[in-house]
């Protein structure tokens, strides 16, 4: 029986070595690697890649201000909250008026007082000349009267017809008269002064009339709502905080061996989390000294944000574009094979497949990469690339 078994194994084993599947078997064991592969290509040729330096940094508000009363008050109104967006100018809050409404009248109702004592109550002119107003006009009427007298009395009493005391007492009066037209003039003198003194006491108390009312200095946005309607305020008591919006201050940390390739004026390319949209600005101020922690020159760009998308505090990574000319190689993502940390590329050379090593840079496009090394211009780049691709593989260029 175990005879039997035996030669029947030998015959299928002769069987299934000839016959007409024979061929087959053959191609099955002809090297993988002799079969030619169907690849498209791109040719690598140099265009135009301008030269960036990568830093990291934030965004800040170009100014960033904390809005208090100047006048001391009860707030009546505050009509702005946690981000609401304001225009230079903007009523902010109000203080309750009615305070300084009274020491307004009170003001001009001593201004009132001393005009009419100069004497131009009715006229829209502060100027006044002494000479002019009624008291020096009647000191003025008295010392002519006792000059007159003294003048009379001179001369009756060198005709003896008056005593040398009735002399005496004219004389006495004419000097009495010439001190109250001086004492007149230096009266309107000094109500003049008090008038300009009461005229600033008018035009301050209008001043914190207005400052009842609080603007915003800037246009910007409302980061922070300190105070709360009917609280009472003292001067330079914070009530809203506000930032700037447009533009927006990037601060950037770039490292010591490409600061030198900075310069102010050049563009900014910059990205933000949550995908916003490209965003660009320039360099516009560059620290005098490194960053002794981290060996980084700290730079400023100023950044456009017209429509409010970028907010300040917001981590950023900027591309300062130093050399707008530079040129260079780029492949498509998909022909890079990254392996262990390792990057290849696929050529065409000869029909054969031939991989090549190479360190690529930054993403300039949605599917193109910057080579920094390894591949020359000319050379035909597989497009996409797979684990299967093997380097002396026959290659097919569709």
């Amino acid at each position: 029986m175990r005879q039997a078994w035996f030669c029947l194994l030998l015959l299928s084993a002769s069987i299934g070595c000839t016959g007409p599947y024979s061929e087959s078997a053959e191609a099955v064991a002809t090297p993988p690697e002799e079969q030619p592969v169907d690849v498209r290509v791109m040719r690598v040729e140099e265009r135009s890649i301008p030269e960036v330096v990568i830093a990291n940094g934030e965004l800040y508000a170009e100014e960033r201000a904390t809005i208090g009363a100047k006048a001391p008050g009860r707030i009546l109104e505050l009509p702005v909250d946690l981000g609401s967006v304001v225009k230079a100018g903007q009523v902010l809050a109000r203080i309750e008026p009615q305070e300084y409404e009274l020491r307004l009248e009170q003001a001009e109702a001593l201004v009132r007082q001393t005009r009419a004592r100069l004497g131009i109550l009715d006229s829209d002119d502060d100027n006044v000349t002494p000479e002019d107003t009624a008291m020096v006009r009647r000191a003025a009427a008295a010392l002519k009267e006792a000059r007159y007298i003294y003048q009379t009395s001179e001369a009756l009493s060198k005709e003896g017809v008056i005593s040398k005391i009735e002399f005496e007492k004219a004389g006495v009066g004419r000097d009495a008269a010439e001190a109250a037209y001086q004492s007149a003039l230096e009266e309107v003198m000094q109500l003049r002064a008090q008038l300009s003194e009461r005229r600033a006491q008018v035009a301050l108390s209008r001043q914190n009339l207005e400052d009842c009312i609080i603007r915003a200095p800037f246009a910007g946005a409302v980061t922070e709502r300190i105070a709360s309607i009917g609280e009472y305020m003292p001067v330079n008591g914070p009530v809203v905080t506000i930032v700037r919006q447009n533009p927006l201050r990037l601060r950037l940390e770039v490292p010591e061996r490409s600061a030198a390739k900075v310069r102010v004026g050049q563009r900014i390319d910059l990205s933000v989390e949550g995908g916003l949209g490209a965003h660009s600005g320039r360099v516009v101020r560059l620290s005098p000294a490194f960053e002794s922690d981290n060996r980084s020159l700290l730079i400023e760009g100023e950044v456009p944000n017209e429509r409010s998308l970028l907010r300040p505090g917001a981590f950023a990574e900027g591309r300062i574009v130093v050399d707008p000319d530079a040129r260079g190689l780029a492949v498509p993502r998909d022909s890079v094979l990254s392996f262990a940390g390792v990057e290849r590329v696929f050529v065409v050379e000869a029909g054969k497949l031939a991989d090549k090593v190479v360190r690529t840079g930054r993403l300039l496009d949605e599917d193109q990469v910057e080579v920094l090394d390894g591949l020359d211009p000319g050379v035909d780049v597989v497009l996409k690339v797979n684990d299967r691709l093997i380097p002396g593989q026959p290659a097919r260029v569709l």
